[in-house]
């Protein structure tokens, strides 16, 4: 008997940080979700997926930030 559920679970990526990395590169959403995801390879997505890492990090110290001065 096959499985009833076969919902595939989906990775998502911030649409915010999508965007900038679109106008920095100049290239598709889909292929930066595929650089991000490593199902290309090469110098420019290599690129992307290390921009991606700093944007995400540096979105999170944001927030912790905020959420700090919040508390205080």
């Amino acid at each position: 008997m096959m499985n009833a559920n076969k919902n595939k679970i989906y990775k998502s990526y911030d649409s915010n940080i999508l965007e900038a990395l679109f106008l920095k590169y100049n290239v598709s959403k889909y292929y930066i979700r595929q650089s991000i995801s490593g199902a290309v390879s090469g110098v420019k997505p290599d690129s992307i997926k290390k921009d991606y890492a700093k944007m995400v990090k540096a979105n999170e110290q944001t927030i912790s930030n905020l959420l700090k001065n919040v508390a205080d």
